[in-house]
């Protein structure tokens, strides 16, 4: 059995040295098929000193083909990251185009519904939001879909405090014109531009273009 072991661990050794010494021996071949009497005089056929050349191109080539090797890891690797990333933007447009398009639908289907009277309920007043409120929401669009921002950011764009900022960012939250983001800056949470909030805006820049 101890036979057995040895043997094939000597196999194994030929096969490795075959593998190591195949581009080093392939070259030297190949050069001594185009240039044979250039190769007798340089001594690379057949004897110690081609052996010491061949392992010389073989190192050199597999030196090369790790380096080729992990450099192409590295760039799949890359690829594969900004392939998910490009996933999950293009998922989160098509969920937010969704959202944009259902609230645009009801809102058309509203128009065509006749208010409902009751007596003795009054009617709910419309909302009117100020030009801060506007000025918030088209902030919010500026910033790109899924990105979030914050009171003290606006505050300090326009010049406000930030409380005043909050105070139009909880109104336009109760409108569900904006959506709570996870996290804080400065104590402010963040928040973003919801469906319905990136449809309103929508609506009120084709209306100030006409």
């Amino acid at each position: 059995m101890i036979n057995n072991w040895l043997s094939s661990l000597r196999h194994l050794g030929l096969l490795v040295r075959e593998m190591y010494f195949a581009p080093g021996d392939f070259v030297l071949s190949k050069f001594a098929d185009l240039a044979p009497l250039t190769a007798a005089n340089w001594g690379v056929t057949g004897n110690d000193d081609s052996l010491m050349v061949a392992a010389v191109i073989s190192g050199f080539f597999w030196l090369l083909a790790s380096i080729v090797a992990w450099r192409l890891y590295r760039y799949c690797r890359s690829f594969l990251r900004n392939f998910v990333a490009l996933m999950h933007t293009a998922w989160y447009r098509i969920r937010q185009a969704v959202g944009s398009l259902k609230t645009l639908i009801v809102c058309r289907l509203r128009e065509f519904v006749p208010s409902r009277r009751d007596d003795g309920i009054d009617a709910v007043p419309e909302i009117d939001f100020d030009d801060l409120d506007l000025a918030v929401l088209r902030s919010a669009a500026a910033r790109g879909p899924g990105l979030a921002m914050s009171a003290p950011e606006i505050a300090e764009k326009f010049k406000l405090r930030p409380s005043q900022v909050q105070r139009s960012i909880d109104k336009l939250r109760r409108n569900r014109m904006l959506d709570t983001v996870i996290g804080s800056t400065d104590g402010y949470d963040n928040f973003r531009l919801s469906p319905s909030g990136a449809t309103f805006v929508a609506m009120w820049q084709r209306q100030h273009e006409i």
